[in-house]
């Protein structure tokens, strides 16, 4: 028995427990790899959301340049209007058909560019005398009016021009009502007062 345990520590002895050396290098190159790694994963991190927020901001500013373009084309639109409109009140006349029973009004109605698209909006006619107190109107078609100008443009009389159209309205004639002018009213397809027209009605 003590031969055996003899033995035992005699293997022991002669066969030593070998532990494993590491150098400081690998260590070294190991912590090195460790920080250019995060560092990699931070710069990508990192230009990912740089790129994110610059197409947040490329997003940003070109829908405020749409939203101006589009401000910029309305307003230039409104001004063409204003200072070029769309359409002439040719040859405006009002006269007094032999057997009528009232005056009419005859005028054409022209496209500035006869070449571009049809245009439409509404019409409205307004005789007047304003010599009296309170001033006296007829409208045609009937709507109210504010100091002579119609206040509801999309209750006028529809058209549609390409190129030229003619016009023509009779107003009835009642004789406790006299009349020294008419006046053409065009409104554009959103109700603005894009053109009037004034001519003298003569006496029957």
């Amino acid at each position: 028995m003590k031969s055996d345990s003899w033995f035992f520590v005699i293997l022991r002895s002669f066969h030593p427990i070998r532990t494993i050396r590491v150098e400081k290098r690998l260590f070294l190159f190991l912590g090195i790899g460790g920080v250019l790694l995060a560092g990699l994963l931070g710069l990508g991190i990192y230009r990912h959301y740089s790129l994110f927020l610059e197409n947040t901001n490329l997003k940003n500013e070109t829908r405020q340049l749409r939203l101006q373009v589009s401000n910029l084309q309305q307003t230039l639109s409104q001004v063409a209007a204003e200072h070029f409109p769309p359409l002439k009140i040719d040859e405006l006349q009002v006269v007094w058909p032999p057997k009528g029973t009232g005056f009419a009004a005859r005028f054409k109605l022209t496209q500035s560019n006869p070449e571009g698209p049809p245009y439409s909006g509404t019409l409205v006619m307004v005789a007047k005398n304003e010599k009296l107190r309170p001033p006296v109107y007829r409208v045609i078609p009937e709507m109210p009016l504010e100091k002579g100008i119609p206040r509801q443009p999309e209750k006028g009389k529809p058209f549609e021009v390409k190129g030229q159209r003619f016009v023509e309205a009779l107003f009835d004639n009642n004789p406790e009502e006299v009349f020294h002018s008419l006046t053409v009213f065009v409104f554009s397809p959103e109700g603005k007062l894009i053109l009037q027209k004034t001519a003298e009605i003569p006496k029957a």
